[in-house]
């Protein structure tokens, strides 16, 4: 079976924690990563062996490979980035 591929929006404390429990998940794997802050998206990703890094979501969201995003942002921002998510077909934790 292939692994559930999840990008995660925002690499700050909530991001990390979500990182740390998807990790211990079997079947889960984390494809990507993004943060407008791509010092600390980088650091996130090289700590946690992912591959792909980006500092705008929406590019992340183009990717045909993901199965889901979680927007890990502050709450102000959640509609923006899960609205653009679920149009771009991707499932959305929230």
């Amino acid at each position: 079976m292939e692994p559930v591929r999840i990008g995660i929006i925002g690499v700050g404390l909530i991001g990390k924690h979500h990182i740390q429990q998807y990790s211990a998940i079997e079947g889960v794997e984390i494809a990507a990563v993004c943060d407008i802050n791509e010092q600390e998206a980088r650091k996130t990703a090289e700590q946690y062996q992912i591959s792909s890094v980006y500092s705008d979501y929406r590019q992340m969201l183009a990717r045909d490979d993901l199965t889901a995003v979680d927007v890990c942002l502050h709450n102000n921002l959640h509609a923006e980035a899960t609205i653009a998510a679920l149009q771009a077909g991707k499932h959305v934790y929230c």
